[in-house]
């Protein structure tokens, strides 16, 4: 209803109220009359007037008389009616100002405030180790492609992709209306910029080469990317069936890439995903705001979609107590990646809904075979007994069911919800079980009855226990005569380390749940892969690689990635650990419906705030 039929509906009351009170002192009706001509509408009030009209006069002098006082009465009357009625029009008023959403709706204008363990290294989603990149390769910038997390189909993010040329070539047509957060427009020049940076040939650089330590993910491009037109751009490819969905590439802006330089960029980023930075305080917090000009809107079927919340503030608080504390103190909505045994009280609470959720990550241990441990130039782990006798000398379950939520499974290699992973049939027969005697007669059979000294590097605070794992595994594998020197840094020190591959030793890391585990070979198991320390030339792993990526044909390509993943257990490729369930408590106005994965930091976006 619109503002001036209101006041319009308003005065027409006034004057029809004032007009009975001026009647009624004429016609002489009470005050028990006024009340009732007052709890009409305007009918009732004309109603009240024509009946007024009708009404008997009295005598001169006593009618002047009463009518003075009648009038006065109607004055007064009139003046505490107004008040009245204006003081309805106040309250009126005050609930239209203030009213929002109903109970267990939406709160689109709500902030939601979680508890991090850091936030180092920048911004930047093609910096090599940042912890924050992997909030703001999602959060802040779109990719090409990615997947719907229920049907698992390849859809557009920001581009539709073609095949061309027999498969040596494909072409990417943008999506309408796409803007970068400062308003400028998203061009096909800026994807060829953001595909040039990470292969380190971008020429913005003096010497031409940005370290991103991601270059895996364009491998596949064989030749210089040309722009067709604004929206179109063409990418010479290896003939890879996997390479429309492994090139997730975080698109950046080359004006201002160009024009502040990487480390001004590191630090304020500028993207087009569905939120927009507000500000960033290393190992402090970083905040985010919904970026209403996201191209998918909020609900979308897919994965990604403009969010529901209006911010998102991340507050680092480095150790899990701390962010409990956080949780209990109202400082936090939602916390993440916990110990479970750091949230059982929160289990039977009012105000908390407690997660566990199949975690994002499988985690194994990688030993490194491309460079000499020992002094005399031997590499134990290029000894496959060697890589068994640790496999055989970890007591997984027990770790499962002591420093996990005890709902963990296994790893074998490849993901269990990624294509090509080992079936439940497959898995029997083939684990790697606990047992110390069999590990040292493998360690003798090799030539290492007595054992040999070796580093294993760790993370802390990425995910819950990892540092308790890493001290099981090193007190495991001193029973059969490894012995380990145990150094655990947080992810940006390790992955900077790791992605050297001319650290030897042991590096505790993880591969990723996947749809398709293409981004796991691509960087750990693919000769040159740039996590690829555990290489075995003689076991056949290469070419079933290599095969995997020309059979076009999905059903055969799955048989292909089955036969790899068996491949990659049976040859003991890496110390084999469990895949994660991640734990953690957020309060219950939040609903978090990833849409068919978990819970973590990579979709923020599908946390809906509901009105209390």
């Amino acid at each position: 209803m619109s503002t001036k039929n209101y006041w319009d509906r308003m005065r027409q009351s006034r004057m029809s109220r004032r007009a009975v009170l001026r009647a009624s002192a004429r016609g002489g009706i009470g005050v028990a009359g006024l009340a009732l001509v007052g709890c009409g509408d305007d009918d009732d009030d004309d109603a009240a007037v024509a009946q007024v009209a009708q009404t008997e006069p009295q005598g001169d002098e006593e009618e002047q008389a009463a009518e003075q006082q009648a009038e006065e009465q109607a004055e007064e009357q009139d003046e505490q009616a107004q008040a009245e009625e204006q003081a309805a029009e106040e309250q009126a008023e005050e609930p239209a100002e203030q009213a929002g959403p109903a109970s267990g709706t939406t709160d689109f204008d709500a902030t939601v405030r979680m508890a991090i363990p850091n936030a180092v290294g920048g911004l930047d989603p093609h910096a090599a180790g940042n912890f924050t990149t992997t909030f703001n390769s999602t959060l802040a910038f779109a990719r090409p492609l990615t997947r719907d997390l229920v049907t698992q189909e390849l859809i557009p993010d920001s581009a539709i992709f073609e095949w061309v040329e027999d498969n040596t070539a494909g072409v990417y047509s943008l999506l309408p209306g796409m803007k970068w957060h400062d308003g400028t427009n998203v061009t096909a020049d800026d994807f060829k910029f953001s595909f040039d940076r990470l292969q380190g040939i971008a020429p913005y650089n003096e010497d031409g080469v940005y370290p991103t330590g991601a270059d895996y993910i364009v491998s596949a491009v064989r030749d210089e990317i040309t722009v067709i037109d604004e929206d179109t751009f063409r990418v010479p490819l290896e003939t890879d069936v996997t390479a429309p969905g492994s090139m997730s590439v975080p698109i950046v802006p080359r004006h201002i890439v160009e024009a502040g330089g990487d480390d001004a960029f590191n630090m304020e980023i500028v993207g087009s995903g569905p939120f927009r930075l507000v500000s960033y305080t290393a190992d402090q917090e970083v905040i985010h705001e919904r970026n209403d000009d996201y191209h998918h809107p909020s609900g979308d079927r897919y994965n990604i979609h403009t969010p529901f919340m209006k911010q998102l503030q991340q507050i680092v608080r480095p150790e899990p107590l701390a962010r409990i504390a956080a949780l209990e103190a109202g400082e936090v909505d939602l916390i993440t990646r916990v110990e479970p045994e750091l949230i059982a009280d929160f289990e039977d609470r009012d105000g908390f809904v407690l997660n566990y959720d199949p975690g994002c990550c499988p985690h194994n241990i990688f030993p490194n075979t491309l460079v000499p441990l020992l002094e005399d130039g031997r590499n134990p782990f290029s000894d496959i007994r060697v890589r068994q006798a640790m496999n055989h000398a970890v007591d997984v379950e027990t770790i499962i069911a002591t420093l996990g939520t005890g709902q963990e499974i296994r790893t074998y290699g490849i993901a269990s919800r990624s294509l090509g992973a080992l079936r439940p049939e497959q898995r029997e027969g083939r684990t790697y079980e606990f047992d110390v005697e069999k590990a040292k007669a493998l360690m003798s059979a090799a030539g290492y009855e007595d054992g040999f000294d070796t580093p294993l590097y760790g993370t802390v605070g990425f995910f819950a226990s990892t540092d308790s794992v890493a001290l099981v595994v090193q007190q495991s594998l001193k029973a059969i005569g490894i012995n380990v020197s145990l150094t655990l840094d947080p992810l940006p020190d390790f992955r900077a380390r790791f992605a050297q591959k001319d650290v030897p030793g042991l590096h505790y890391y993880f591969s990723n749940q996947a749809p398709d585990p293409i981004s796991v070979i691509n960087a750990e198991v693919a000769e040159g892969g740039t996590l690829a320390t555990a290489i075995y030339p003689e076991s056949g792993i290469q070419e079933l690689v290599e095969a995997q990526r020309v059979e076009f044909d999905p059903i055969k390509r799955k048989d292909v990635m089955n036969e790899l993943a068996i491949k990659i257990y049976e040859n003991a490729s890496w110390l084999f650990l469990y895949e994660t369930v991640e734990a953690g408590v957020m309060r219950d106005h939040l609903e978090w419906d990833a849409k068919g994965n978990t819970r973590d930091h990579n979709y923020y976006w599908a946390i809906r705030p509901m009105v209390t």
